[in-house]
């Protein structure tokens, strides 16, 4: 997993991810105990109802369920970590962006477009590796996380390369059911009004209602911004760092269709499910401007003892800044 060398399931940690599931329990038991319950119990004289009841017991159920398997995966996944490969160990080769005799070296290092500000790869001292492309050191996993977006403690997890779609799909999936609550909800709650019921069973009933507007909403809005960060192949790290400095920062955006497929994976009729992951090893991501090269045009230039002879990047290193620089 990304915990490295340190405790995952401390009590720290446990209570966002226990929190969660309380509210996750309060709303489904709410809304089976005083909606879908008290429809099988009404007097099925008007035909509807019973229909209307099914209807609503296989959506919702459905929906949970899926959301319960986005969230398990979210949490369980590895977010992806640096391999502990010679590539991006201190063995390995450093590779530069000058030009002259400085740099007719043998380049054995994997290509790298985000570099310190001296031209270097950047180096995390903490885990004695090199970093990839939009890779970051997490403090609470103490490990370099492939892609990272955040740190997510509802999750206890990174969110990252290999779990990012499963993440995304669980703010997706958490939305949708509030979202077919409240609606399906309101009816039941409007009804009791007009009826004979105890307290307790009211404030029940109005309380898990309330609470699913509120994570609607507040889920909406993450979900809306989620989805334009990947639509621009941003992640939420990239999208605080770059926007303040643009000049010299590298993007990744290969246009809407290629953006959203290194998120939900490849197969477009599965990007809703918690399945098919992206391809790829989290390690090498094209520049913006740039398409994929073959294999062996890929090998020949990284073997290349003479960089002029190689083709040229389109895209500028990014550098990284001095803070970055001593990491």
């Amino acid at each position: 997993m990304a915990f490295r060398h340190t405790s995952r399931w401390t009590f720290t940690n446990v209570l966002p991810v226990a929190f969660v599931l309380g509210i996750i329990a309060i709303i489904w038991l709410t809304y089976v105990g005083f909606h879908l319950l008290r429809i099988h119990r009404i007097d099925e004289a008007d035909p509807k109802l019973p229909q209307m009841n099914l209807v609503e017991v296989l959506v919702s159920q459905g929906l949970a369920l899926v959301m319960m398997v986005c969230f398990v995966r979210a949490v369980m996944t590895d977010p992806g970590k640096v391999p502990d490969t010679e590539d991006w160990t201190r063995n390995s080769g450093n590779r530069r962006r000058g030009r002259g005799a400085a740099v007719e070296e043998v380049v054995i290092s994997p290509l790298c477009h985000e570099v310190k500000q001296n031209g270097d790869r950047r180096f995390c001292n903490k885990c004695a590796k090199y970093k990839p492309d939009r890779c970051h050191h997490c403090r609470v996993c103490n490990s370099c996380v492939l892609r990272m977006d955040h740190h997510c403690p509802w999750i206890a997890n990174c969110v990252g390369f290999r779990n990012h779609k499963y993440f995304f799909l669980l703010v997706f999936y958490c939305f949708l059911n509030c979202l077919f609550i409240v609606v399906s909800m309101a009816s039941t709650v409007l009804a009791s009004t007009n009826e004979e019921m105890d307290i307790t069973s009211r404030f029940a009933m109005v309380f898990g209602l309330t609470l699913a507007v509120i994570m609607g909403g507040l889920l909406g809005s993450f979900f809306t911004f989620h989805c334009w960060l990947n639509s621009q192949a941003l992640t939420t790290i990239e999208f605080c760092e770059k926007t303040s400095n643009m000049s010299r920062a590298v993007f990744y955006d290969q246009g809407l269709f290629e953006n959203l497929r290194a998120v939900l994976g490849p197969h477009v009729l599965l990007w809703l499910l918690p399945v098919s992951p992206p391809l790829g090893d989290g390690l090498t991501f094209l520049p913006q401007g740039e398409s994929k090269v073959p294999a062996s045009d890929m090998g020949d230039t990284l073997l290349s003892s003479k960089p002029e002879e190689s083709e040229a990047p389109t895209a500028a290193p990014e550098v990284t800044g001095a803070k970055e620089a001593s990491v």
